[in-house]
């Protein structure tokens, strides 16, 4: 290897990403979780838009002093899932392209 040149290794480029969304937003197939470790350094406010997660279904959160304010679930093909946060689960049925907002979800 010549001077000055590093190895790039993709696996950690994306891995992190990948592992800082699902501090926020974790899924599978028919469960959906709300902030299941947010950082202590996040907690104050936050949002993150635009999330896939798996079941077919994308998620937009916004949060305030550690809790959610507001979620947005939208689907691209899911029908059915369990939305918890905090010990609190909502079954969601939603048509593909149908979206439903949850506020103060946390409170």
């Amino acid at each position: 290897m010549s001077k000055g040149r590093g190895i790039f290794q993709i696996e950690s480029n994306f891995g992190t990403s990948a592992a800082m969304i699902e501090m926020l937003v974790y899924s599978r197939p028919g469960h959906i979780e709300l902030l299941p470790a947010l950082p202590e350094a996040w907690a104050r406010s936050g949002s993150v838009t635009g999330v896939g997660v798996r079941g077919g279904f994308v998620v937009d959160l916004r949060w305030q002093d550690g809790k959610v304010t507001e979620a947005r679930l939208r689907s691209v093909g899911g029908r059915s899932t369990t939305v918890s946060y905090g010990g609190v689960a909502r079954d969601l049925s939603l048509k593909p392209g149908g979206s439903v907002t949850l506020r103060d979800v946390g409170r």
